[in-house]
């Protein structure tokens, strides 16, 4: 009975490791074997679409309702984050692109939207309107209703009922 188990075993331990072995390959076959090219940064790059520079330095802006625009890419170069008891969302498809809004539930109470265009890091109290445009269009980036906005590296402000900036895109 003791020999049947062993030579069992032995039977099971070389069946299993036959596959292992047979799936290795010697030096000299994986060198000559095709290999998967990574792209390079080059050619990433070219793929993405043109962007501003305008946005990468760090600032603040605060308001009511707060409208990001621009081309196709614009998703992402923007990062938000819903808490759903709180906000509420919709999408659709435009003749003037894809528009996305979310909206505070509870306008007033404190519970604000956030999100970030590169490094600018946006407030909104009431509204949220992403809107990425076919074509190419430059981003532009308005705040209405009681609208803060600092610069966090030089510390200019402004405030206003209506602020808007422009980020030319590199065509």
């Amino acid at each position: 009975m003791r020999f049947q188990t062993t030579a069992f075993l032995a039977i099971t331990v070389l069946l299993g490791v036959g596959p292992i072995f047979s799936a290795c390959a010697a030096p000299e076959e994986l060198e000559t074997s095709p290999r998967t090219l990574e792209p390079t940064t080059e050619a990433i790059v070219a793929e993405l679409p043109a962007w501003t520079e305008e946005f990468r330095s760090p600032a603040l802006l605060m308001a009511n309702r707060v409208t990001i625009e621009g081309p196709k890419g614009l998703v992402d170069h923007v990062a938000t984050r819903l808490e759903p008891r709180f906000h509420g969302y919709a999408a659709e498809t435009l003749p003037e692109g894809f528009r996305q809004v979310i909206t505070s539930l509870e306008p007033g109470a404190g519970i604000e939207i956030r999100a970030y265009l590169d490094a600018f890091q946006v407030v909104a109290f009431e509204e949220l309107v992403l809107l990425e445009r076919p074509g190419q269009v430059d981003v532009i980036v308005r705040a209405e209703g009681d609208a803060y906005y600092r610069d966090t590296t030089s510390g200019a402000e402004q405030r206003g009922s209506r602020l808007e900036f422009r980020g030319v895109v590199e065509r």
